[in-house]
């Protein structure tokens, strides 16, 4: 099968969204939001706040899965002192009918996102890099966020593409120090993008068996 593998910080957590790994995504929420609002906690106080984040997180990735993702990567401890307002989802995608130069596609990507597209290789294969300012509306924010789409082209598969999506949340200025060194650090993420091409992904019961309970 033909998937790709990145390395995320620590502090980061990989929620699977595959309808086949249903169980795997309810037990990582559930270990997100006890590291959020452990137990310790007074259970009165705590509850309606574990049960609010519980229902955001099962919606978000729901949404997800609906959009073929294939998993969300987020981050769930602050850096620095500072927490990061920003998702990854991460999708492998086929192209419908006969499959087109990838080089010619990303040049179409480009030639759309005009200034906000760049050309790069990762994991030397060819690939675009597309910034847009988007409204945050739609999760109940009023100020405006910043989303980036990279195209990765699989090697040795054309019309197989790996599609990152990051979103980084804003307090309205989408060009402050703050959003932009969140923007560097999922950039970076994304560059240790590596394609595995026969890889032999676990069943669900076998990741299940490897997590704390």
């Amino acid at each position: 099968m033909l998937d790709f593998e990145l390395i995320v910080p620590e502090g980061w957590v990989h929620v699977p969204t595959l309808p086949e790994l249903r169980r795997v995504r309810a037990r990582t929420i559930e270990a997100i939001v006890r590291h959020a609002l452990p137990d310790t906690l007074p259970r009165d106080k705590a509850g309606p706040w574990r049960r609010m984040l519980n229902r955001d997180l099962t919606d978000a990735t729901d949404q997800a899965e609906r959009q073929g993702a294939r998993a969300v990567v987020l981050p769930v401890t602050e850096m620095h002192g500072m927490r990061m307002p920003g998702t990854l989802l991460l999708s492998v995608i086929e192209d419908d009918g006969e499959p087109q130069d990838p080089r010619s596609v990303l040049n179409s990507i480009l030639a759309e996102a005009g200034p906000d597209g760049m050309a790069l290789e990762i994991d030397g294969c060819p690939a675009a890099r597309v910034r847009q300012v988007v409204d945050s509306q739609p999760i109940k924010r009023k100020a405006p966020a910043v989303r980036v789409n990279y195209y990765v082209a699989a090697p040795g598969a054309p019309g197989v593409w790996g599609v990152l999506t990051f979103t980084v949340l804003s307090d309205g200025d989408v060009e402050a120090d703050p959003v932009q060194a969140i923007v560097l650090l999922f950039d970076a993420v994304v560059t240790t993008l590596r394609w595995a091409p026969d890889a032999d992904l676990p069943t669900e019961d076998e990741i299940l068996e490897g997590m704390p309970r």
